[in-house]
């Protein structure tokens, strides 16, 4: 019999043809993707922001954020997803290929020194061979620390305000 301990819950999901997973305990929910307000000077991965049940929700393009550049396979864009998460306290929206699924992840499947660079950015927690699958596992919480100082800008932070002001005024 398997001890709980022995692995964790992960949702994974699609940018282009790799499969990535994050700690089920990191996310929120999954959401259909909906119309964008853009933000003036964001950086490149930052799509804008949305309504999310009355929060306003940066959209993040982790195909963006983790290429540098979004990767050149045709997207079926229906079947993107935003991955919500939260850090400190706020919600993030992260865009998807596709959401494939919730699995158990075998702490004993997970490899941390696959690759020896020491260049490899802390949100990567390691790589998981499944059957026939390789996930590579990534830290949401490590993942977004330099997108939330980032989003901290003045811009975002007026431009959410008058977005904010928008929707309390048009309830």
């Amino acid at each position: 019999m398997k001890d709980a301990f022995d692995e964790f819950k992960a949702v994974a999901f699609k940018i282009g043809s790799e499969e990535f997973a994050f700690h089920v305990e990191q996310v929120l929910s999954i959401e259909k993707t909906q119309r964008v307000t853009v933000v003036p000077a964001m950086p490149k991965h930052v799509q804008g922001v949305i309504n999310l049940r009355g929060t306003i929700t940066p959209v993040i393009n982790l195909s963006t954020l983790l290429f540098s550049e979004a990767e050149s396979n045709p997207h079926d864009y229906s079947s993107q997803r935003y991955i919500v998460v939260k850090y400190e306290d706020k919600p993030f929206a992260l865009v998807v290929d596709e959401a494939t699924d919730v699995l158990d992840i075998p702490h004993d499947s997970i490899q941390t020194n696959t690759i020896t660079d020491q260049n490899i950015p802390s949100y990567l927690t390691g790589i998981s061979k499944l059957e026939n699958r390789l996930l590579t596992i990534l830290d949401v919480d490590q993942l977004l620390i330099s997108e939330a100082s980032a989003l901290k800008h003045e811009t975002l932070n007026y431009s959410l305000g008058s977005v904010e002001h928008e929707i309390q005024h048009s309830r």
